[in-house]
C-alpha cells in the first residue's frame, strides 16, 4: 500500500470536467508481427477504434504495455511493423491528445533515451528519410484525474506485483528466454497476471484494497480482465486489454460519465463484415461512485 501511496503522491495531475472526452486502453502488446505478436489479430479493430476516438475529439490514454518490449531485441522493429497504428497515435500526439503510461512490459519507456531513439522519429521507406513521429513524447508511471474534487488514479497495476515491478529485469529475462519458447507448445507463464488466475486475483485484491482505503477511484490494466463495479461496491476499475480472443475492451469517460466498451468484428444482415462498438457496462455518472459507497 505504501508503494502505491508514493506513486499517487508523485503522479502527473490532469484536470477533467463534464466536457472532457477520454478513452483509456492498455495491454496492446504491439510486437514485431511474428507468431508471438498478440496485437496482430485485433490490429484492425484497434485501428477502427482509434480513428473513431480521434475523429470524435477524445484524448487517448494508453495505460501501459502498449508495446511488447520484453520479447524484442530492436524496439524500432515494433514501430516499423505497426507504423499505421503509430501514425494514428501521431495524430493524437500532434493535437496534444496523447498520454502514455508505462507498464511492466514497456517499463523501459521511462528512459528518455529509449523514447528518443525509438518513438520520436521513424524511417520512411517511401521518402527514404527519417521523419517526425511521436515528437517530445513523455511517458509517465501514473496519472491522477481531478474531477469535481475527486481523484481518479490511473496506473498500469504491475506495481503491486514484486516480480513484475522490483524484479522486472528477471521477469523480462524469463519471458524472453523461457516462457516465450514454451508458449509455442501451449505452456502458459504462471507468473503472468494475465495468464494465471490466482495471480490475477491477488493483484486485483491489492488494487481494490488501496482504492477503498483511500477513497480514490482506481483504473488499471495489467490483468487483462475488464472490471466495472456496481455503484456502492468498489472504486476499482480495469479496462481489460486489446488482445482478447474476440475483440478489445476500453474505458470511456465522457460528459462526466464512465463506460466500459467492447469493440469487435460483426457481420451485417447483408453479409458485410464491420467493426462494432458495444457498451458492456455504464454509462454511469462518475460522481455516483463517490456518493453511494456501501463499504
Amino acid at each position: 500500500m505504501s508503494k502505491l501511496d508514493k506513486i499517487f503522491k508523485n503522479s502527473k495531475k490532469y484536470h477533467i470536467d463534464d466536457n472532457t472526452k477520454l478513452v483509456i486502453m492498455s495491454d496492446c502488446h504491439r510486437g514485431t508481427g511474428d507468431n508471438f505478436d498478440n496485437f496482430v489479430k485485433n490490429k484492425n479493430i484497434v485501428l477502427a477504434a482509434l480513428r473513431h476516438y480521434y475523429i470524435n475529439g477524445f484524448t487517448y490514454i494508453e495505460l501501459g504495455d502498449g508495446d511488447e518490449m520484453w520479447e524484442v531485441d530492436d524496439y524500432k522493429d515494433i514501430v516499423k511493423e505497426h507504423i499505421d497504428t503509430f501514425r494514428i497515435l501521431k495524430k493524437f500526439n500532434d493535437s496534444k491528445r496523447l498520454i502514455m503510461v508505462y507498464g511492466n512490459h514497456d517499463i523501459v519507456k521511462r528512459k528518455p533515451k529509449v523514447l528518443e531513439d525509438t518513438f520520436h522519429k521513424y524511417y520512411n521507406n517511401i521518402t527514404n528519410k527519417n521523419e517526425d513521429l511521436l515528437t517530445d513524447l513523455k511517458v509517465y508511471e501514473s496519472l491522477v484525474l481531478d474531477y469535481k474534487d475527486h481523484d481518479i488514479f490511473l496506473i498500469h497495476g504491475h506495481q503491486v506485483d514484486l516480480l513484475n515491478s522490483t524484479f522486472w529485469y528477471l521477469a523480462a529475462f524469463l519471458v524472453n528466454h523461457l516462457w516465450k519458447p514454451l508458449e509455442n507448445i501451449g505452456i502458459k507463464d504462471p507468473t503472468s497476471a494475465a495468464k494465471n488466475y490466482q495471480v490475477t486475483k491477488k493483484t486485483e485484491k491489492k488494487l481494490k484494497k488501496w482504492s477503498m482505503i483511500n477513497n480514490k477511484m482506481l483504473i488499471a490494466g495489467h490483468t487483462h480482465r475488464p472490471i466495472f463495479p456496481k455503484i456502492g461496491q468498489s472504486l476499482y476499475f480495469n479496462d481489460g486489454s486489446c488482445i482478447h480472443p474476440n475483440g478489445i475492451t476500453c474505458i470511456e469517460i465522457e460528459n462526466g460519465k464512465i463506460t466500459l466498451v467492447k469493440w469487435s468484428f460483426n457481420i451485417s444482415n447483408d453479409k458485410i463484415l464491420f467493426v462494432e462498438r458495444k457498451i458492456v457496462e455504464g454509462k454511469e455518472p462518475i460522481i455516483n461512485f463517490f456518493l453511494n459507497k456501501t463499504y
